[in-house]
């Protein structure tokens, strides 16, 4: 009789054993589906965020430009160039050739 309950021993003990290989596995199934989710989300983050650097570089462009064209507005150069383009005026001591209109 001894035997026999070391046999119903050792396959209840097999059972449990198998049961937990099972739990175990479908444990690592589930932390593997969420590692891939992770890292395809991972990966649309980096392009998000490279697009969003790329945006921020073309914005810094666009500021020095403005910042460039801003300082340019306020100088002399600027006021004479719009002066004679815009009214006509000349300085004085200049002389201004003008066509014939035939």
């Amino acid at each position: 009789m001894s035997n026999r309950r070391k046999l119903r021993r050792r396959k209840k003990t097999s059972t449990g054993r198998i049961y937990v290989a099972v739990i175990m596995l479908f444990m690592i199934g589930a932390m593997m589906v969420q590692m891939i989710n992770l890292y395809q989300k991972n990966q649309e983050y980096k392009k998000t965020e490279e697009a969003l650097e790329a945006q921020l570089d073309s914005a810094k462009e666009k500021q020095k430009q403005l910042e460039e064209q801003e300082e340019y507005v306020g100088s002399d150069e600027y006021i004479e160039k719009e002066a004679r383009e815009k009214l006509g005026l000349s300085n004085p001591d200049e002389i201004i050739f003008r066509e014939e209109k035939n």
